[in-house]
């Protein structure tokens, strides 16, 4: 059985309510998500919630529209507010596709980057089970970029997938370690592979960008204080060069991902596994994979997953510099759910997170639970 690929899962969910629409006609959809999460302890925070609750951190509105130019060229914009932003409006996508052949697409905007299974529609929450996506695991500091893509989709036998290339540029907000900076990413570039045979599926990406930023750190934020510590730091261990490996601007950070997946249409089981590998010492490399896996029964489909993430030191003096910062995390969460599918545009969701911090910013953590519920719908 032929496999619907993740570019076009997306496409599938938002129109599945809404009638067919000829060539030439403008399509209109959108998607909707409201949900609540409330922590058990005050001290903490996870996903954006609190111990005081909220509706804002799960709650997205989308709206996509598209319109077929003529029978090689199609118009696609995509409009996202996210209650997590203050319900600021983005464009996540606007962009003119070119399709050469029935296999061959040429894309040219603002596009999403396929750095993970979910990145075609990251934000469709009805797409997918759980409520949100595993933290750990998804957690690059931008998702679109302006730029061109280039997506070969191809079949032998009965294995079928597809092959993209991307190139671009981001310039927008970077967050680390709570800060957010002005930052310009360039040369922004990946490949991703996707193939499925049956009820298996697997994909592998490679992604890679220069980042740079708008201007430098200000004083006391944490790249600051970090970049003007390894400068003292290097000098102590007796090898001043090593300070060098602490500058950010300039330097190539690159992110691979792999995923395999099983769906035999009542069970099915997700795994995916993510590294970053950055160039510049101040940033930490790390790992994180998770696993889910799902029953659907009728309406109904409970659901589990465990994911995890860990940061890695450098080896040598560049690694003993790092660990002075106090800016390492180690943790892990548990996530019990269950999906009740209202009816074919609409999902009602419930679940229970355990989030255990071994190490966060440098110092033990501590275990919490987040109760969430949400509703998301296509239209």
């Amino acid at each position: 059985m032929k496999k619907i690929s993740a570019l076009s899962l997306l496409t599938v969910a938002i129109s599945a309510a809404a009638p067919a629409a000829q060539a030439g006609d403008l399509n209109i959809n959108g998607f909707l998500s409201v949900g609540a999460s409330m922590l058990d302890k005050n001290d903490a925070e996870i996903a954006g919630a609190d111990n005081q609750g909220g509706f804002k951190q799960d709650t997205i509105l989308g709206l996509q529209v598209s319109k077929q130019v003529n029978d090689s060229t199609s118009l696609t914009g995509q409009l996202v507010s996210r209650g997590s932003d203050n319900y600021s409006t983005e464009a996540a996508w606007a962009f003119v596709t070119y399709s050469a052949n029935d296999e061959l697409d040429l894309r040219m905007g603002r596009l999403r980057i396929p750095a993970f299974y979910y990145s075609d529609f990251l934000e469709v929450g009805y797409t997918y089970n759980s409520i949100r996506p595993a933290e750990e695991v998804y957690r690059i500091p931008f998702s679109s970029i302006d730029g061109v893509d280039l997506a070969q989709r191809f079949s032998s036998g009965d294995i079928d997938g597809t092959v993209q290339v991307y190139y671009g540029r981001y310039q927008g907000d970077f967050e680390s370690n709570g800060t957010v900076y002005e930052a310009d990413f360039r040369n922004v570039t990946g490949i991703s592979v996707s193939a499925n045979m049956g009820n298996f599926g697997s994909r592998l990406s490679y992604n890679q960008g220069e980042l740079n930023l708008g201007s430098p750190a200000p004083t006391g934020t944490g790249l600051a204080v970090a970049q003007g510590s390894a400068n003292g730091l290097a000098f102590l261990y007796g090898d001043s060069s090593a300070a060098e490996d602490f500058n950010i601007s300039g330097q190539t950070s690159s992110f691979i991902e792999a995923a395999l997946t099983y769906d035999d249409g009542t069970y099915s089981v997700l795994a995916e596994w993510t590294a970053f590998d950055h160039e510049t010492s101040v940033l930490l490399d790390d790992q994180a994979w998770m696993v889910s896996a799902a029953m659907r029964m009728g309406e109904f489909t409970p659901h589990v997953r465990y994911s995890t993430q860990k940061d890695e030191f450098d080896s040598g003096v560049e690694g003993d510099i790092q660990k002075q910062f106090g800016l390492e995390a180690d943790e892990s969460s548990i996530t019990l759910g269950l999906r009740y599918d209202y009816d074919s545009s609409t999902a009602l969701k419930f679940e229970v997170q355990n989030h255990d911090e071994k190490t966060i910013g440098g110092a033990d953590g501590d275990s919490v639970t987040l109760y969430s519920a949400a509703v998301d719908l296509v239209f």
